[in-house]
């Protein structure tokens, strides 16, 4: 992770004994921190790999809508409400494309997610918001087995293919996942169409604030990339995609 990189190379400098690899150790990190932390290069980066949003009005219509979870916080109690972090338009987004009558179903894919605590699931949870919603019990679809974007793909694809045979779907996760996500799918066999939710990026700007000021949020960024690209690479390997 860029930050550990960079705290890596500023404990190298305190404790290196040399003077010339103390002076590469520092600038290294402060140049990493200082590339990383720039706003405008990160956003560049991050929407090179993010799946580009696409108009609602030119959402055809699908069966199943098919929302990846990973955007709710079971840790917290009490367990009464659902507890959303970064990505939750990932079903406000499926909610608004149900209204609109581009989906007809909804399958929400996803356990717990946790080494501990197995018994709340997330697809529960935003099954509950969905019926506060308005949404008819008959038209959402619960997988709850899933820990992984593999197991995501494996299972549903197994529930769309016996209940939904030759029907069309849409895939609803968020834009930086959505290349591995959609890759998983295809591996199982399953065609579906994207849409992106829960971006990180924003329009490109050139203000100086953007440009000159270092932001956190870039190193969130990178952070959050790093995780992906290796989670792509990973799964390449081992054969999920």
């Amino acid at each position: 992770m860029p930050l550990t990189i960079i705290t890596l190379l500023l404990v190298c400098a305190i404790f290196i004994q040399k003077q010339k690899y103390k002076r590469i150790s520092l600038k290294a990190a402060v140049f990493i921190l200082i590339f990383l932390s720039n706003g405008f290069i990160a956003n560049e980066v991050m929407n090179a790999w993010e799946i580009a949003p696409i108009p609602i009005t030119s959402v055809e219509n699908y069966e199943v809508g098919i929302i990846l979870t990973g955007i709710t916080n079971t840790l917290k109690s009490p367990h009464d409400r659902v507890y959303f972090h970064h990505h939750a338009d990932r079903i406000t987004h499926a909610l608004q494309l149900y209204k609109l009558g581009k989906i007809k179903k909804i399958l929400i894919s996803g356990g717990s997610g946790a080494l501990l605590s197995r018994d709340i699931s997330e697809s529960e949870n935003l099954k509950d918001l969905l019926l506060i919603a308005n949404v008819p019990k008959a038209d959402i679809i619960i997988e709850n087995k899933s820990n992984n974007t593999h197991e995501n793909a494996q299972f549903s694809t197994k529930i769309l293919k016996k209940e939904y045979s030759n029907q069309k779907f849409l895939l609803i996760t968020s834009a930086f996942h959505m290349r591995r996500a959609k890759a998983c799918f295809a591996k199982e066999g399953l065609n579906i169409d994207a849409f992106s939710a829960g971006f990180n990026t924003q329009d490109r700007q050139f203000t100086p604030d953007i440009i000159f000021i270092p932001n956190v949020k870039a190193l969130d960024n990178w952070t959050t990339l790093t995780k992906e690209w290796l989670g792509y690479l990973m799964y390449w390997i081992v054969g999920y995609i």
